[in-house]
């Protein structure tokens, strides 16, 4: 798959301060997984929130691109229970814990 950049709402932890914001990355700059989404919806909840000010001790490595929940259709995928072009709603996971969230293009 090419690699294109896209916005997503990224969680840093720069100078021992969680500081969060709106950047262009790629795919390359996404923890590893199974399964690419192209995200349709998502929120930025209470818990988010408080990851993103860093008030939670909600993330566990940084960066990590936040939102616990999303609804999108996946373009890759090596799961086997998941396929190309499934529509799929994904909560908690990890989500904006451990692996990268759903608030991206």
């Amino acid at each position: 798959m090419e690699t294109q950049s896209f916005r997503a709402f990224r969680i840093h932890q720069e100078q021992g301060r969680t500081v969060a914001r709106l950047e262009a990355i790629s795919l390359d700059d996404l923890s590893p997984g199974e399964v690419v989404i192209k995200v349709h919806y998502s929120t930025i909840n209470y818990k988010d929130a408080l990851a993103a000010t860093g008030k939670g001790k909600i993330l566990r490595k940084f960066p990590l691109v936040g939102g616990i929940d999303l609804a999108g259709e996946v373009i890759e995928s090596a799961a086997p229970a998941v396929r190309v072009g499934d529509r799929v709603l994904v909560t908690g996971c990890g989500l904006s814990e451990t692996h990268d969230g759903g608030y991206a293009e």
